[in-house]
């Protein structure tokens, strides 16, 4: 049986991971502003990831930099198809659609993560776990507004790399959980990030990357995209699933479009619905309804 305490940590870093998430579509916006373009956000985030977890681990815990080459294959697959492959398709996602559409197909993760799930580590498919899925889609697909036709910009590409955005959300869950189970988090991260970052400087080298990082907010931005939405979150959600169920930790992560619509609204004057605000009541009824003792 999973110790109490545990798993009240486990769902209080998902929750955070969620929160740090909903900073996203705020720092996003922000860097289009200063001329930052989609491929540079997405590459930005391992970038200041990878600098930041193997400056910390060669200062402070070297020990974890210890691996072997199966490993390593391991960290590779994680950092390009799950990291990379989340923060390209999800950016040019809302580029070829629209945010909604986007956020719309991003949030079917939890659909996928179920279904992997049951068949990977034989978690149980239960009413409660359905219902609160079914919750958590709901909220979201209100949060997102996805009762309004206009905000929906479709398009076959768009639809296709909105699909992939979601399966790799799942991807990242269902293989965390693997490497929880094999590997330090700390040696997972930084190596994961690592290659993530190399991967994407193909195509985007640093020097390259950082040519609109010629002021003070434009670095502030940078390191709160790669901090705040990328290190706290990822380091937290590959912690947690060491002590919660895959699926479990999919549906309480739905509280990140909570986070952004309310940034939205604080920062952006974005217009705040009643039925966003519905969707909302949801999504926090379908993580309450998750903590609860199973059939």
């Amino acid at each position: 049986m999973e110790d109490s305490k545990k798993v009240v940590q486990g769902y209080l870093l998902v929750a955070l991971c969620g929160t740090c998430w909903g900073l996203m579509g705020v720092l996003t916006k922000k860097l289009d502003l200063l001329g930052f373009d989609e491929f540079s956000v997405s590459a930005l985030r391992p970038t200041v990831a990878a600098a930041f977890y193997l400056l910390y681990t060669l200062i402070k815990e070297p020990k974890y930099l210890k691996t072997d080459f199966k490993s390593l294959i391991f960290f590779l697959i994680y950092g390009v198809v799950t990291l990379d492959g989340m923060f390209l398709t999800f950016t040019y996602a809302v580029k070829y659609s629209s945010i909604a559409t986007a956020s719309v197909l991003l949030f079917t993760n939890p659909i996928f993560v179920m279904i992997m799930s049951k068949f990977l580590f034989n978690e149980k498919l239960t009413k409660k776990k359905i219902m609160a899925l079914v919750l958590s889609i709901i909220g979201c697909l209100l949060v997102v507004r996805a009762y309004n036709v206009e905000a929906f910009k479709v398009s076959f590409l768009g639809i296709i790399l909105g699909v992939m955005s979601g399966f790799t959300v799942a991807l990242q869950n269902v293989m965390g959980k693997i490497g929880a189970n094999k590997y330090h988090y700390k040696t997972h991260l930084v190596y994961s990030f690592l290659f993530a970052a190399v991967f994407l400087w193909f195509f985007r080298p640093p020097w390259v990357l950082f040519n609109n990082a010629t002021t003070p907010t434009a670095w502030f931005y940078i390191i709160a995209i790669g901090f705040f939405a990328t290190v706290i979150p990822n380091g937290a959600f590959v912690k947690a699933l060491q002590y919660v169920e895959s699926s479990k930790a999919s549906i309480v992560c739905s509280i990140e479009p909570i986070i952004a619509t309310i940034l939205g609204f604080l920062i952006f004057k974005e217009q705040l619905e009643i039925w966003q605000i519905v969707g909302m009541v949801l999504i926090v009824l379908s993580v309450i309804l998750i903590q609860g003792k199973e059939d």
